[in-house]
């Protein structure tokens, strides 16, 4: 058996890149469906208990949501393939979703949503409130999917193939 890492990260950066961009552009379409009814929306605002609907705040969750959601099916979508691809000892690759993956996916879902939420609390902090045009909007919401579609991908898919 053959253990190419240099074949197992290009594959991990290519689904991780197709995921990031499929995710980004859905995610960029319901936010264009979320905030096309109002004339401006906010980037963040100066209160985390304001009621009113922020790309920041919008993004934040989606990243967080999205990480754990992809992270799951990274997890077993991407054990399977590296099976049948021999990227890593099998030993690594029948480690079980309950405790290893879960905690895999947590952990990265967690970072993601830690670092969503420093951008937009160092946004309001740096820059306050910045009112954009709901297209802008729905394209900075995508964006943040699309990183963190990226990102939970590649790091899960990495995880896999590591030794603990």
């Amino acid at each position: 058996m053959i253990h190419d890492s240099a074949k197992a990260n290009d594959i991990i950066q290519k689904e991780a890149i197709v995921s990031g961009v499929i995710n980004a552009v859905i995610n960029g379409i319901i936010g264009w469906f979320m905030f096309q009814s109002q004339a401006t929306v906010p980037m963040t605002v100066d209160t985390i208990s304001a009621h009113e609907k922020t790309v920041f705040s919008s993004g934040v969750m989606t990243a967080f949501m999205l990480s754990l959601i992809l992270g799951a099916i990274a997890f077993f979508n991407f054990g399977k393939k590296a099976k049948n691809l021999q990227l890593a000892p099998v030993e690594l690759l029948d480690r079980p979703f309950f405790f290893f993956g879960l905690r895999t996916v947590l952990f990265y879902s967690l970072f993601a949503f830690g670092t969503a939420a420093l951008v937009a609390l160092f946004w309001q902090k740096f820059l306050g409130t910045i009112l954009v045009t709901p297209l802008i909007a729905a394209i900075i919401l995508g964006l943040i999917a699309g990183v963190a579609a990226w990102f939970i991908n590649a790091a899960v898919m990495k995880a896999i193939l590591r030794p603990e």
